[in-house]
């Protein structure tokens, strides 16, 4: 644990959490919802799990939308669960 990332190492991981910040802002200046938020989170996960799996460009396309529908669904099922839970944090 003691070892020390390389500078351009370090300034990749600075540089993608700005502009991760920057899309949220983005999004949450533009009016969209905590829970359309959250969603699209999911979705990244989601995504970045199976980014290893996944090779091609088109299949990546068609599995982020099967994982956009299947976090829909799940929200929906799960609504109340996941609401009580955000009011806790």
């Amino acid at each position: 644990m003691g070892e020390e990332i390389s500078s351009e190492l370090n300034t990749k991981i600075n540089e993608n959490v700005e502009k991760v910040f920057e899309k949220w802002i983005e999004k949450a200046s533009k009016g969209e919802s905590i829970e359309g938020i959250i969603k699209s989170l999911m979705v990244e996960k989601i995504m970045n799990i199976l980014g290893a799996v996944i090779k091609r460009t088109l299949v990546r396309k068609l599995a982020k939308k099967a994982v956009k529908r299947r976090v829909d669904k799940f929200w929906e099922k799960n609504r109340e669960m996941i609401m009580e839970k955000i009011k806790l944090l």
